[in-house]
């Protein structure tokens, strides 16, 4: 699945990545939705940045 993750705090450009991972397999009792638009939250932009702490 195509997926963008952050591993450290910073700028988006310095530190985000988009790339493929593998594609989560659900548990007993859970299930698999597929996502084609996702909104980011300010808080998660902020986070990214370091300005809500590690």
């Amino acid at each position: 699945m195509l997926a963008s993750w952050y591993d450290d705090q910073g700028p988006a450009a310095d530190v985000l990545h988009v790339g493929e991972l593998p594609d989560p397999v659900p548990g007993p009792g859970e299930v698999r939705v597929r996502v084609t638009v996702s909104g980011v939250n300010p808080g998660d932009t902020k986070k990214r940045r370091g300005w809500l702490g590690s």
